[in-house]
């Protein structure tokens, strides 16, 4: 659990300044949102005000008709359009116009009129299938685009059909679909656009009298006139012109008519450059009665500010705060830890050195104990004085070279056999061992050597005390053998003592019986086993080894 703690509080950190940071973030989003609207309402604005000074002039002209008491002429309209400064304070309109309303049969009258008024041979055009006629008799300034436009009968076209036709019957200003305007006469072209509006005297106008070359006369609306009042409109000259004023939009605009997308009004040139923008809005405007689509890109800011970095910068801070709290809480953590582990490292020692007192005041007990008894046994077997001493200094040396063994530590493997005979060794002397043990050579590690060491040493003390072996040596016998299970192989040794007594259990434990215990089950993880029978001692071991290795057996 206490590896999880620096985790946690690295997590709850960071979910902290991750809700703090997208909070900043959804903040800035919202700016950039609200910008992206800003700019488009003013590309919006700067467009919608340029219609409306066109479309007023367009009603001014529409008043200027009607309040003239005849029928305008070229002149006249020239000097009125003149006077209001069209190309330098309307740009994108390409000229104020009229159309007049005639029937196709009135052609001729109207071929004369047009040459009378214009110096020069044009005529109504094109030919069309229609019974009536929208002849443009009236177009200023008559540069050279507006020129080409004059006898142009634009009923004869059926997307500005159908804006005439809605403009007699509404008398509102109506605005064509998008239509490539008669004006454009060089090779960079443009989409246009036409505003109407209606136009009906209330009184019958007639035209000056002149003479045909037959010397008839020419008479054009003897009924009250009627027509339609136009400015024909360059959509790219509009939006250029919007976006040109100062201060300069960053924005690429897409124009289409909402009814009419088969030819775009206006497309800025960098538009399809996607990745140049930030943001996109859409609007839509009414455009005299039309519907027009706006896809406006806005382009980022060239230059960041603080709301913009915030969320990046807080989230920096707050990856710095999750670490180092979390780094310090680990410091924390590791120093209790350690603490923890030295006291436990203390206690360990200190119940170590407690149970090596206890080892070592068991271990002089029995060595003095076995001391008498290698005595009593050498003195059974000696013939003399000198054959005691001889036997008896060999046995003490044995002993002492096994005691210094085990308190080695270099020991990295020793063999099963040697270990156990070097213990019977010192009470049997080096040749009352043969015969008392078989099975397989089997290397042990330190661990297992010293953990059979003293299970041997206290088993072969005990036999001496209370076997039958200090006077005969048949009368102890060990055998162990290996069988495998898993991955492991199970060390099984059989411990069996003879004794003419019988032999009963002890009525409590002693210290060697739980130092063998210790050893058997604690630090071998194995099991052991006492029967105390009528004609004395059985001890089964069992222990697992792992990757022991086997050579031939022993004798």
């Amino acid at each position: 659990m206490h590896r999880l703690i620096a985790p946690i509080v690295f997590s709850t950190v960071m979910i902290i300044g991750t809700g703090i940071s997208l909070t900043l973030y959804d903040g800035a989003e919202q700016a950039r949102e609200m910008r992206a609207e800003d700019l488009a309402g003013q590309l919006v604005d700067r467009v919608s005000l340029r219609l409306s000074q066109h479309f007023a002039l367009l009603r001014a002209t529409n008043a200027f008709f009607s309040a003239s008491p005849s029928r305008i002429k070229h002149e006249r309209f020239a000097r009125m359009i003149d006077g209001v400064g069209l190309q330098e304070n309307y740009p994108g309109l390409q000229g104020i116009g009229f159309a007049e309303a005639i029937s196709v049969d009135q052609d001729a009258s109207m071929n004369a009129l047009l040459q009378r008024d214009y110096d020069y041979d044009v005529k109504v055009w094109p030919e069309t299938d229609q019974s009536e006629r929208a002849t443009i008799t009236l177009l200023e300034p008559l540069d050279a685009r507006n020129h080409a436009a004059i006898g142009y009968d634009m009923f004869s076209e059926a997307v500005r059909r159908e804006a005439i036709q809605k403009a007699y019957e509404t008398g509102e200003l109506v605005a064509s679909g998008p239509v490539e305007l008669v004006q454009e006469i060089t090779s960079i072209k443009q989409s246009g656009f036409l505003v109407y509006s209606r136009y009906l005297s209330d009184q019958s106008k007639q035209t000056e009298r002149s003479k045909s070359p037959d010397d008839q006369p020419l008479l054009i609306a003897q009924k009250p006139l009627r027509g339609v009042i136009y400015a024909p409109l360059r959509a790219g000259d509009l939006f250029l012109t919007a976006l040109g004023d100062r201060p300069r939009l960053p924005i690429a605009v897409k124009a289409q008519d909402l009814d009419d997308k088969s030819r775009i009004l206006f497309e800025s040139a960098f538009y399809d450059d996607k990745e140049r923008f930030a943001s996109q809005v859409t609007r839509v405007i009414d455009v005299a009665g039309r519907k027009w689509v706006l896809d406006i890109r806005v382009e980022p800011k060239t230059a960041l500010n603080i709301q913009d970095i915030a969320p990046y910068t807080a989230i920096g801070l707050f990856f710095l705060m999750a670490s180092m709290l979390a780094w310090i809480t680990h410091s924390q953590l590791r120093a209790v830890q350690t603490a923890h582990t030295m006291q436990r490292l203390t206690q360990k020692n200190l119940s170590e050195k407690d149970l090596l007192l206890q080892e070592m005041k068991h271990r002089i007990k029995n060595s003095i104990a076995r001391i008498l008894a290698m005595a009593r046994q050498t003195a059974h077997h000696s013939d003399d004085l000198d054959d005691f001493s001889e036997s008896f200094t060999a046995r003490l040396q044995a002993m002492a070279n096994a005691q210094d063994a085990l308190t080695r530590s270099h020991w990295q493997r020793a063999d099963l056999a040697e270990l156990l005979t070097r213990e019977l060794g010192q009470v049997l002397g080096d040749s009352q061992y043969e015969g008392m043990i078989s099975g397989p050579t089997i290397e042990l590690d330190e661990s297992m050597v010293q953990a059979f060491a003293l299970t041997f040493h206290e088993l072969a003390t005990n036999a001496l005390k209370y076997s039958d072996v200090a006077q005969d040596n048949t009368a102890l016998r060990v055998s162990w053998s290996l069988e495998p299970k898993g991955k492991e192989q199970i060390l099984s040794l059989v411990w069996q003592e003879r004794s003419e007594t019988p032999v009963e259990a002890p009525s409590h434990k002693g210290f060697g019986t739980k130092l063998i215990d210790a050893n058997i089950r604690g630090e071998l993880r194995g099991a052991i086993e006492r029967r105390y029978e009528a004609n004395g001692l059985l001890v089964l071991i069992t222990v697992p080894i792992t990757a022991p290795r086997e050579k031939k057996s022993a004798r």
